[in-house]
This record gives C-alpha cells, sequence and structure tokens, in this order.
C-alpha cells in the first residue's frame, strides 16, 4: 500500500500479473463466452484451460480461440479424472506472479478479479478466499440446502484450520503462485476446496476474504457437484487436518533403505509361488486380449507366465533385464518362433517403430520414472498401436511386502493416466479390477504382513476368482486391487 497524507491508499494490481486456470469438462455450451469475459480483464497475462476429457466439442471451441489470442493455452488431460486433477495439472502450467480459479461455467464474475488481487499485490495475503456469503454482492438465490451444507463444511474445516473462513467451498481462490505450486495436491474432484485449505493453514499462509458476486446455475443448467462429494469433504477435512496427517505417517511410514536390499530375492520366490497359478494368468490374459495385436512387445517378461499367453495372439518380442529370469524365457521360448527373447531394457532394441502393441504386467510401479519408460516405448509403437498396462492399485494398499519386492508405488487411478499423459498418449480404457483382492490385500499384506503363498494362491484361485470374472464381465467396481490401462500415442 502506498501512503498518502498518513493513509494508506490500495495499489491498483498491475495488467499482465494473473495465471487464469479453466477447468473444462463438456462445456461446449458455456466456454467461449467465459474465455471471452475472462480476456477482457487486463490483469490476464495468460490463460490455461486443461480439458479434463471432454466428449463434446469444448476441445475445438477452446482451439478456435488459441488461434486468436496467443495468451490461451490448451491442455488436454488423458481421460476425466476430475475438477481436482485438472487444477493440478494447470497450477504446474502457471507462469504468472498470481493465480486464479475461474469455472467455464461462469458462476463467479471475472469482474471482481480486481477485489481479489489486492490484498495479493499489497503484500498482505498469500492466499484471497471470494466468499459468496460475506458480501453485499449480488447473487442468484438457489438451493437452500446446498447453502446449509456449505456452511456446516466451513465449520468443519474451520475447526480443523482455526481459520475463520465464511465460505471454504468457495471455487474463487486465488493464490501467489510459488504458494500454489508449493502444494501437492491430492484430491482428484472437489475435495480440493477442504484439501487446499487444510493444507494452506497448516503451512501458515496468509488468507483474506472478500466478497464475490455468485451467479450459480442449476443441475439443469450443467452443475456437477453432488451429495456424494459433500460426504467426500468431510473426509477430506478430517484426512488433511493436522493430526490426519499424523495418523497417515504412522500407518504408512517410510521404509528403511535396508526393506528394499532383498526385494529381487522375495519377487523371485512369488514368481515361482505365482507360476503355478495359471487361472490367475488366464484371468489377466483375458483382460488384455481384446486389446492385442499380431506384433507384441512385453516389457519386463519375468519367467514368462504371460508370455506364452501373449504368444497364442501373435509374435512376442519379451524384453527382461534380470539374469535369473531371462534364462527362464530362454527356456521357454526355446524351439518356438513366435517369442523373441531381449536380455536388457526397451533402450537395448533396434530403433523406429515395430509393434503394435506393448504389455507391461505388474512392471510399471517397479521403475522409478515411469513417464519416462512409456516415452520410451511410445519410439516404438506404429503410429496407431497401443499400450496395455496392469498395475497394481491404490497407494492405501501399500505393505511392507510391496516394498519387499521393489514396488516404488501402487498407482491412483488419476497418477496411472497422468503418467501417460506426461508421456503423450490419450487413454483410452482405465478401470479397477478385482475388488475381492484389494480387500483381501488390505487384510493379509497391509494389516498382517503377510506374503502370497502356494496354499493362500490355490485357495483365492479356486474359491474366489470365478466370482471376481462374472462379478466383474459387467460392472466395473469402483476400487480393485489392480488398474488395466489401455492408451494410444497422440501427436
Amino acid at each position: 500500500m502506498r501512503q498518502h497524507g498518513g493513509v494508506s491508499e490500495p495499489v491498483e494490481p498491475p495488467d499482465n500479473c494473473l495465471t487464469v486456470i479453466v477447468p473444462c469438462y463438456n462445456e461446449a455450451e458455456r466456454v467461449t463466452d467465459a474465455l471471452a469475459a475472462v480476456l477482457v480483464s487486463p490483469y490476464v497475462a495468460e490463460v490455461v484451460v486443461v480439458d479434463d476429457g471432454s466428449t463434446d466439442a469444448t476441445a475445438k471451441l477452446v482451439e478456435a480461440v488459441v488461434q486468436s489470442d496467443a495468451r490461451v493455452r490448451l491442455v488436454r488431460q488423458p481421460c476425466n479424472l476430475g475438477k481436482g486433477a485438472a487444477l493440478r495439472r494447470g497450477f504446474r502450467e502457471a507462469t504468472a506472479p498470481y493465480v486464479i480459479v475461474q469455472d467455464a461455467d461462469l458462476e463467479y464474475d471475472p469482474q471482481d478479479w480486481g477485489t481479489l488481487l489486492q490484498p495479493l499485490v499489497d503484500g498482505r495475503a498469500d492466499v484471497v478466499y471470494g466468499s459468496r456469503f460475506h458480501t453485499a454482492h449480488a447473487h442468484r438465490v438457489l438451493y437452500y440446502w446446498h447453502s446449509v451444507g456449505n456452511r456446516f463444511l466451513t465449520t468443519l474445516s474451520n475447526m480443523a484450520t482455526n481459520l475463520n473462513l465464511t465460505d471454504m467451498e468457495t471455487c474463487s481462490k486465488a493464490f501467489r503462485r510459488e504458494v500454489i505450486q508449493s502444494i501437492d495436491v491430492h484430491e482428484d474432484r472437489f475435495g480440493f476446496e477442504p484439501e487446499v485449505t487444510a493444507k494452506v493453514a497448516a503451512a501458515g499462509w496468509r488468507v483474506y476474504e472478500v466478497g464475490v458476486t455468485y451467479d450459480g446455475r442449476t443441475y439443469a443448467e450443467g452443475k456437477k457437484i453432488g451429495w456424494r462429494d459433500g460426504v467426500r469433504a468431510v473426509w477430506c477435512i478430517g484426512r488433511y487436518s493436522k493430526h490426519g496427517e499424523r495418523l497417515s505417517r504412522r500407518f504408512n511410514p517410510e521404509p528403511k533403505p535396508s526393506e528394499f536390499a532383498e526385494a529381487d530375492h522375495e519377487l523371485a520366490e512369488v514368481l515361482e509361488v505365482l507360476e503355478g497359478a495359471d487361472q490367475y494368468a488366464d484371468w489377466v490374459a483375458s483382460l488384455l486380449g481384446d486389446h492385442l495385436g499380431d506384433r507384441i512387445l512385453e516389457v519386463g517378461g519375468g519367467i514368462g507366465s504371460m508370455t506364452r499367453r501373449l504368444a497364442e495372439h501373435g509374435a512376442v518380442t519379451a524384453v527382461e533385464p534380470s539374469d535369473r529370469a531371462v534364462t527362464l524365457l530362454r527356456e521357454l521360448a526355446a524351439g518356438d518362433d513366435r517369442i523373441d527373447v531381449v536380455h536388457g531394457t526397451v533402450e537395448d532394441l533396434p530403433a523406429g517403430p515395430g509393434y503394435d502393441t506393448a504389455v507391461l504386467v505388474n512392471v510399471l510401479e517397479h521403475v522409478p520414472d515411469d513417464a519416462a519408460l512409456l516415452r520410451q516405448i511410445r519410439d516404438h509403437l506404429d503410429p496407431h498401436g497401443r499400450v496395455v498396462c496392469f498395475v497394481p492399485a491404490h497407494t492405501w494398499l501399500h505393505s511392507r511386502f510391496d516394498d519387499r519386492i521393489g514396488h516404488i508405488r501402487r498407482y491412483r487411478r488419476s497418477a496411472l493416466a497422468e503418467a501417460f499423459g506426461e508421456a503423450g498418449y490419450a487413454v483410452e480404457e482405465l478401470r479397477h479390477v478385482n475388488a475381492p483382492g484389494a480387500l483381501a490385500w488390505l487384510v493379509g499384506a497391509r494389516m498382517f504382513d503377510l506374503s502370497p503363498s502356494e496354499r493362500t494362491t490355490a485357495v483365492y484361485q479356486r474359491a474366489v476368482l470365478p466370482v471376481v470374472g462374472k462379478l466383474e464381465s459387467g460392472w466395473q467396481p469402483p476400487f480393485g486391487q489392480s488398474l488395466v490401462v489401455v492408451a494410444r500415442p497422440v501427436d
């Protein structure tokens, strides 16, 4: 603020100081008008539109705006992942000193940005919330129970964070760029609001609140948030509070380096147990079969359990770095001209494309830089090729057994999609499989630190796997022991 006659005068926000993040999902009816309203503002340096896997004409309409205004950039998500995931992507792209979120539905008015930016520009605030309730501005009168729910969630959040906000759930938030880029956003949907509030409070950033105009829309007009998101918000308030973070660290301790020393040895023992699990291997192969071509690159052939099943579909080049495993693979391939074994990594393959399918079964979770490996694979795929990947799911299932067999991670759905997107793929299919297996893993590996044995594997194959096959043949479970992804390279 400037001093004038002993009175502080507000500093006008400078032109071209703002990155606007616009998350979009099927907003073809509104996105052009929204961008026009955004671009009128003199504060705008850049607009990052994150298309979250829209199935309508949203992306094409944004591309037309990109051609006419160099300030606009279009970033495409590999598939629909949710608003939080879109914001996470957009924040990484921001370059201006201040960052603001603007939904494509224009429920919030860009003309309020000067008010939102003022505390940031003055140096008083690090984060500014635009409140729909603490305001003299106009707002559309809509759902009473929504307002009750919002106030309830705000009260819970304030109790957890010791802030005195009036509208924690507002989508109108402005940040200093270094603040929002320092926050690791985990939530993929509307849980972003309570998560970022908790993390802002925990970091001690200075928070201001100003009144904003609100022109809400109805469900008939395309509003997407629902009661399930309210339930998730309650969970997020607890999960990202200080007590929740402490509990999470207590029950998810960082593995010690010594725990990785025998990973290859224990993994070998597990593979030997699973070598006799023919029904399980047949089930995995059945999940992949519809996506296989005639020229298959198998990355991480292991001891060949999947290799011989892939060979029933076409010629297979199995790449395997382990000395022990490659010996077994070569024994399997002896006399079978459908299988070619390469001792090494994808980098050891001849340059250029040559495969219409790349398959990775329980491989990607072992790789430190998964996106880099996917980029290497992309160089060996035909233009219309596909990658088919099977990986362990859910960070909350990560156990010490995962550490012992060299799992660097278990995947969240969005994290897997983002790795493929970063590597230049569009995701065609992404789903959880084996819901009963997730529960069995939670009890056995996560709670009791048990390793798979021949007996438990046999029981699971005989008693549970047939049920899984029937149950999930026409239904996609919301969780599962594993994730299956099918992706294609894009220009």
